[in-house]
């Protein structure tokens, strides 16, 4: 059965996007969700990375850059955490099912992480259009390599055919 929720549109925003992958990788279980309530190795869980010492270690610095920069509420009990996104005025709209099945996918033509994929895809939504983008544009905007970029608009192109390249 598919939850209600499920068909609808998840909220991401702008600012967002330039961020390190594993502040984005929070932000995004955290527009997926609304809201996180556990511990760090439930979070790891959640993102299907194996709950080592070093894995939490990074996720609990992530946790508290977001909080540093304002852009996550978190309380903790113990080393239960609850977290919350502060919502911003710029959103990109994307479908939930979208951010689950990137999540998710086993990508077989390019090696690429899942938040790139939908940084660049959040980004071509938000600022595509008909102007002439280039890889350069996207890459300075997101924080990250053109070859991440390239790679990421091949899969969104090849395995999803979310995009069209010219």
């Amino acid at each position: 059965m598919i939850c209600e929720d499920y068909m609808e549109n998840i909220s991401f925003c702008r600012e967002w996007l330039p961020l390190d992958k594993k502040e984005f990788r929070i932000l995004a279980m955290l527009a997926d969700k609304g809201k996180f309530q556990g511990n760090l190795s439930d979070m790891c869980r959640y993102f299907s990375l194996d709950p080592q010492t070093r894995t939490r270690n990074q996720l609990r610095e992530s946790i508290q850059k977001l909080s540093d920069q304002g852009l996550i509420v978190q309380e903790s009990s113990g080393i239960t955490y609850t977290l919350s996104a502060v919502p911003k005025e710029k959103k990109i709209e994307m479908p939930h099912e979208w951010l689950a099945l990137l999540r998710q996918h086993q990508y077989s033509s390019e090696s690429v992480s899942w938040e790139a994929i939908v940084k660049v895809l959040l980004w071509l939504s938000a600022f595509g259009g008909d102007q002439v983008i280039t890889n350069d544009m996207i890459a300075a905007n997101l924080n990250i390599s053109v070859s991440t970029v390239v790679s990421a608009k091949n899969v969104l192109q090849n395995e999803f055919e979310a995009i069209t390249k010219e």
